[in-house]
């Protein structure tokens, strides 16, 4: 049952958007910036980070006009009823798969850092099950437990690679520039892959308790994020030179390995960072279950919230559970991005706008 009052405030959705959009991808950026951009893999991910922020801003933008409307409920008055039954099954099919390719990442991972031995399939199968029970439970509940691990997991994370910081050699980022404009901006486009959870924008904002701030509090958020991720690329290309970045699996948490905490009791940091990020995991997990129920809710407008909570876990889990290389993660990742991604950041908000400008007409013709 969802809470009596399940109305969060501006600081709880920006701190969810945040969680939402950190996750395990930040583990293979910095390799990822290093084979497409070389040194100036950096520079691509702060093209990113910018028009992800335009992005995030035209999303909040496109919706903050009808508060009290949910995005199915919006998307069947602006264009039509079946129009907007068929953009929401592709939503959820996009959160079932971006969900799903979480899982699978972070249970690989932690079969090799945290619990080796371990079959993949019952790390994220346990880590789905806590999920869907806290998206059960309300987007109210969301924000709270958000508030409580969101310093659990940055804060550590973040002394940490400060102290990477100290012992990289910033030489490696020199000189700059050198890659080409025309290669620099694909690279830019790729690396957009890593902010996958930016569309909750358009799925979040009935719940916050003054829609009017979200276009800002959502591009604020996104900058946030950005400017994390920059300063983890930036930190493991200093450490590591671009081509040994670049040649590493999970060059972040090689990087943790090597830092050293005076007077520290952990001897290993990366399993350390590695505890933090199944905090992140389980956010975005519960994010995947939640978004998807409320929209396949709205669009057959029967049953209960729980009912297609339940409904996504066996899809997710099934689709967590293909085995597929660190290549085909890439593949998979840059495809939802290319198609979901895109269709979700850019062309439904222009198509709302365009939407709402027709109706603004019409009315004012009548």
């Amino acid at each position: 049952m969802f809470s009596a009052n399940n109305k969060i405030s501006v600081r709880q959705y920006q701190i969810l958007l945040i969680i939402d959009i950190f996750g395990t991808g930040v583990i293979f950026l910095p390799r990822r910036a290093a084979a497409l951009a070389g040194q100036d893999g950096w520079i691509a991910l702060l093209v990113t980070a910018l028009v992800m922020a335009g992005a995030a801003l035209l999303m909040a933008s496109a919706v903050r006009a009808y508060p009290s409307e949910s995005f199915i409920d919006l998307l069947s008055k602006l264009i039509s009823r079946p129009a907007a039954a068929v953009l929401g099954l592709l939503f959820a099919l996009r959160l079932w798969a971006g969900t799903a390719l979480e899982l699978h990442i972070f249970g690989e991972i932690a079969n090799k850092t945290l619990l080796r031995g371990t079959p993949p399939a019952l790390i994220f199968g346990v880590m789905l099950l806590v999920g869907a029970y806290a998206a059960s439970k309300g987007y109210e509940t969301r924000a709270r437990v958000g508030q409580i691990i969101f310093p659990v997991i940055f804060l550590p994370i973040i002394l940490m690679f400060i102290l990477a910081g100290f012992r990289a050699d910033w030489s490696n980022l020199r000189p700059v520039f050198e890659t080409p404009p025309e290669r620099l901006a694909r690279s830019a486009f790729a690396l957009g892959s890593s902010f996958t959870g930016l569309e909750f924008a358009l799925l979040a904002y009935p719940y916050v308790n003054n829609p009017k701030k979200t276009p800002g509090a959502t591009a604020k958020a996104t900058l946030a994020v950005g400017a994390f991720m920059l300063a983890v690329t930036a930190v493991t290309l200093a450490s590591f030179g671009p081509k040994d970045a670049a040649r590493q699996v999970w060059p972040v948490i090689q990087l943790m390995d090597m830092v050293y905490i005076p007077g520290s009791f952990v001897e290993r940091m990366d399993v350390l960072v590695m505890s933090f990020w199944v905090l992140s995991v389980f956010a975005i997990t519960n994010a995947g279950f939640f978004f998807s129920a409320v929209v396949l809710k709205d669009v057959f407008r029967r049953g209960t919230h729980l009912v297609y909570v339940l409904a996504g876990a066996p899809v997710i889990f099934a689709a967590s559970a293909v085995r597929f290389d660190a290549a085909m993660v890439y593949k998979f990742a840059d495809w939802i991005f290319a198609t979901f991604g895109v269709f979700f950041m850019a062309v439904v908000p222009a198509v709302i706008y365009a939407a709402a400008a027709v109706r603004r007409k019409r009315a004012q013709r009548a």
